[in-house]
């Protein structure tokens, strides 16, 4: 459960010089360049070795330099291993003040601080981070900066094409990623993400990808035999196992897509899988409380803005059978309606 108490944050100048001897001991910074959310976003790992680590799951919304990035972020770390973290991800530590926010897990020793349109992110080891780190990099420095884009970020997976897509919402083990990485078996389907996207909401709700990352319990593997091919390197047996989806399968990834429909995944008993039309309650309760657990800290307003997100689409229930591989078709069902 994250605690709201004010930590001593380190002065904005001290981050910088901090993130900038960091750069320069690691042979100068690297510099990422993105498209997210439709805004030019930099980041600027210090060194090779921090942005390989931590670039993989934007693979997919890479862009051209821009000289007037919305968001630029700094990335460095210590070198220094830590002890072994913690199962879990732990208390969180958050303060706001006179427009800066800054978070610190003590769980990872991470510390996130955002003024306006300039993050820092420093962590103890590249390196050593927990794994969900690596499939959601900065997801709480982008989050706070969607608010300020008028955009949300969600707890919940997206897929879809060019015209239109769904976000499949759900709390753990409903069933989110088996169905966003299931649709890699059908080449009209587009993958935006399993864990967490950004909506924008209003009379034309949008789905915007934040990472191309997928995770699956190992358990769950045999179901999804393509995918074992694609198994990303450096990833513990004790952890779930992880893809990048963008590096494994090029092309299958999307930015974003205007919001057809919520679905909610239901493991069941079926052999093939079979949407069936859902509630708008069944779409908020199974939207509302992992999303607002996640945020750093809960938005007052959070619940009312996912209240009137479900009343503008309609909600489907996805039955999710045995046979994975009717998981597409049942979608594309959807997305035709």
């Amino acid at each position: 459960m994250s605690r709201t108490v004010t930590p001593e944050a380190p002065p904005i100048g001290r981050l910088q010089d901090d993130f900038e001897r960091a750069a320069e001991a690691a042979g100068g910074p690297v510099d990422l360049h993105l498209a997210l959310a439709g805004k030019p976003v930099r980041i600027r790992f210090a060194g090779a070795r921090a942005a390989e680590a931590l670039s993989s799951a934007f693979a997919h919304l890479e862009a051209q330099e821009d000289e007037s990035p919305a968001l630029t972020l700094h990335v460095w770390d210590s070198g220094t291993r830590r002890a072994e973290a913690p199962e879990g991800t732990g208390a969180s530590y958050y303060s706001e003040q006179d427009g800066l926010r800054a978070l610190h897990q003590p769980a990872s020793d991470v510390f996130s601080v955002l003024e306006a349109g300039t993050g820092w992110f420093w962590m103890p080891d590249a390196n050593a981070l927990p794994y969900w780190d690596y499939t959601a990099p900065f997801r709480h420095l982008i989050s706070w900066w969607l608010d300020a884009q008028g955009l949300r970020q969600v707890h919940g997976g997206a897929v879809g094409t060019e015209d239109g897509g769904v976000i499949l919402v759900g709390s753990g083990g409903s069933g989110k990623s088996t169905t966003a990485l299931a649709t890699l078996l059908d080449e009209r389907l587009r993958y935006a993400g399993d864990d967490y996207v950004a909506v924008g909401a209003g009379a034309a709700p949008t789905v915007h990808s934040l990472y191309c990352s997928g995770k699956v319990h190992r358990d769950d593997l045999h179901r999804l035999p393509h995918l074992e091919p694609a198994l990303a390197d450096g990833v513990r047996p004790d952890e779930k196992a992880v893809f990048y989806v963008e590096r494994a399968f090029p092309g299958r990834s999307i930015a974003g897509f205007p919001l057809r429909a919520i679905v909610v995944p239901r493991v069941t008993d079926r052999r093939a899988a079979r949407a069936v039309p859902g509630t708008r309650a069944e779409a908020l309760a199974a939207l509302a409380p992992s999303t607002i657990f996640q945020l750093h800290p809960p938005a007052r307003d959070a619940l009312a803005w996912m209240a009137g997100l479900v009343r503008s689409v309609p909600t489907f229930v996805l039955e999710l059978g045995s046979d994975v591989e009717t998981i597409p078709a049942a979608l594309l069902r959807i997305l035709e309606r």
